[in-house]
């Protein structure tokens, strides 16, 4: 009886097995389906608010390939769904900065990057842009909003950073935030001009225009914020998709 029995045991414990392992897999794909969903809808809540869209579907959702400025799909880049703040410590996925050219200390900087465009009436609106670079503190990470002429400042915001609470925190503060809005990235030539002031804007400076009141007490995190918006919007950046942008909706000749 004891030696019919083992081989009946044997196989009920391998289909358990099975069977476990089975609906483990499932479960797996399932959580990753679900922790997926949470990254895009974190993602999209994220741009909702820096462009102070209320309609998701108001956001067309893009994937640029940053050095030819082209737009590329998922499927170009690999499996899975592109996850932009991991693709900068991938090497497949990313490229190191030359010393002069890394201003926001980043080291390496990811190959593509998501974008989001609002259009209005069959015109870009909006065009959001997520930035990032090493703060006081650490990493400071966030998107700039800007108008339809991809020049002028619609709005700035600041998802993480670690920067000292009163001070250089204050990146998140509206009324700091607000002082961004009309401010223009580039100068007539292209030139990117941005920058955030210690000790505030000068009303007689020829570049105000430019220009926005650095933080009070946090002149290291207001010379970062000013180092991550010039790479962004520099040829290491959103360069060359902002000229093919400019170029495909007809701008700037």
């Amino acid at each position: 009886m004891a030696e019919a029995s083992t081989p009946k045991t044997f196989a009920v414990a391998m289909l358990v097995a099975v069977c476990c392992a089975g609906l483990v897999a499932g479960t797996a794909v399932t959580l990753a389906d679900r922790v997926q969903a949470n990254k895009d809808r974190e993602r999209m809540a994220n741009m909702l608010a820096s462009a102070g869209v209320a309609d998701a579907d108001a956001v067309e959702m893009r994937i640029v390939e940053l050095e030819t400025g082209r737009y590329v799909s998922s499927r170009e880049i690999g499996p899975g769904t592109f996850e932009q703040a991991e693709a900068a410590g991938d090497p497949a996925l990313s490229v190191p900065i030359p010393d002069d050219a890394d201003i926001a200390e980043l080291e390496r900087r990811e190959r593509y990057a998501w974008v989001g465009l609002v259009r209005e009436d069959g015109h870009l609106a909006r065009l959001i842009l997520p930035i990032r670079g090493m703060g006081y503190g650490g990493m400071i990470e966030g998107f700039v909003i800007l108008d339809g002429d991809l020049i002028t400042v619609r709005g700035v915001r600041f998802t993480a950073h670690e920067e000292t609470p009163g001070l250089g925190a204050e990146i998140t503060s509206a009324v700091w935030r607000a002082r961004w809005e009309g401010k223009r990235i580039y100068d007539a030539e292209g030139s990117v001009r941005f920058e955030v002031v210690p000790g505030g804007v000068s009303p007689r400076s020829p570049l105000r225009e430019h220009q926005v009141d650095g933080i009070s007490g946090a002149t290291i995190t207001s010379r970062a914020v000013t180092a991550l918006v010039r790479f962004w919007f520099g040829p290491w950046g959103y360069g060359p998709y902002l000229d093919r942008l400019a170029s495909e909706e007809g701008m700037h000749g």
